[in-house]
């Protein structure tokens, strides 16, 4: 019990200890994992992809009467609108208002027109309320211009002025969300599952290859010491990745960080096991480099580009939507963004600590199954 707490002589924490010395002092091992994520944060960033486009135009039709579908089916032909089209009339109305202007609010959206009941009537002018995102001001300016445009070709097609089209704009403050705000999670994200995959499987596959890990198990080392300090350089590198990430979009891009910055930490440290558990499952199944490298990039590529690191799902059919709902790295990076971006309780991504934790357990039991020592 002694040596235990005696770390000049303990086994684990001697190999824990030369491990780290080791990862750290891998200069390509550290100079591709804090590139690519870094580069990738600063094209983007830069570039700020978020404000190219389409100006994304919600409707709500109360009316929903010919005049009505007229104005819709002329903002559908607008070339520089993207339209998100609902109706309704009564509470129902009331209610996809009210989920347009959470759009709204939530940057979804760059502006919301609102057609009354009465539009198309006899009796006097009809004034459309147009709701607008303040942080967006190209975008609306160019979506106010495009709706008055049509509603004065309406106007003098009626043939009658005094019944003529009108609006209201009104500003609405959402919480100033940028594309770099939306992409860092993902990059986070992305960087603990390149870590974990490619770093566990190419280094144990070449440990294996050159025979140390056979001549390890001659030693009086226990293996699980030796395991125990892999993982924890693994997982520490996880949490340091972070750190450097999100310090370099705060203090460079001036992302806001409205979450818990532990409970953001302990999030990396499960995301971290369960794709350093998925790395010691390809080392252990590959037989040399050129068989782990394809293996972990036909598990990588999928989830980078189907898990949302770059642009959100929903632009996904709703299929496959269903299907990367339950991928290991759209469970972390929902519950990343969710905590980092919009300030949430980690005790509210239950779901998403669940997934994770159902997949650290199959990740576990299968690299157990499947690692090898020769």
């Amino acid at each position: 019990m002694t040596g235990f707490f005696n770390l000049r002589t303990n086994t684990t924490w001697v190999l824990t200890l030369a491990s780290l010395k080791m990862w750290y002092r891998d200069r390509q091992a550290i100079f591709w994992t804090f590139f690519l994520p870094l580069v990738l944060m600063v094209i983007f960033g830069v570039l700020n992809f978020g404000d190219f486009g389409a100006v994304d135009l919600g409707v709500v039709d109360h009316a929903r009467n010919s005049a009505s579908r007229s104005l819709v089916s002329s903002l559908e032909d607008a070339e520089a609108v993207d339209l998100f089209h609902q109706s309704g009339t009564g509470d129902a109305g009331i209610g996809i208002l009210e989920r347009e202007q959470l759009a709204l609010e939530d940057g979804e959206r760059d502006l919301v027109v609102v057609i009354p009941p009465n539009f198309g009537e006899t009796g006097g002018p009809v004034i459309v309320d147009v709701l607008f995102d303040v942080s967006q001001a190209r975008e609306a300016q160019i979506g106010q211009t495009v709706i008055r445009q049509i509603l004065d070709e309406m106007t003098f097609a009626s043939n009658n002025v005094p019944n003529r089209f009108g609006i209201t704009a009104r500003p609405v403050f959402n919480r100033d969300l940028r594309f770099i705000d939306f992409l860092m999670p993902g990059l986070v994200a992305m960087s603990i599952m390149q870590m974990g995959l490619f770093s566990v499987a190419f280094s144990f596959v070449q440990l294996k290859n050159r025979g140390i890990l056979r001549r390890l198990l001659a030693t009086p080392v226990h293996p699980a010491s030796f395991l125990f300090g892999q993982v924890v350089t693994r997982l520490s590198v996880s949490i340091l990745q972070t750190l450097v990430l999100i310090a370099i979009a705060v203090f460079l891009f001036d992302v806001k960080i409205a979450g818990n910055m532990a409970s953001i930490l302990l999030l990396a440290l499960i995301g971290g096991g369960v794709f350093v558990s998925l790395g010691f499952a390809i080392s252990g199944w590959a037989r040399n480099e050129e068989v782990a490298a394809p293996i972990a990039n036909v598990i990588a590529l999928p989830m980078m580009f189907l898990s949302g690191v770059f642009f959100p799902r929903t632009a996904m059919p709703d299929v496959l939507v269903s299907i990367t709902d339950f991928l290991p790295l759209t469970y972390l990076i929902d519950a990343l963004r969710n905590v980092a971006i919009d300030g949430e309780a980690l005790w509210s991504q239950g779901w998403s600590i669940l997934g994770l934790g159902v997949w650290l357990i199959i990740t576990v039991v299968v690299s157990v199954r499947l690692f090898k020592w020769e």
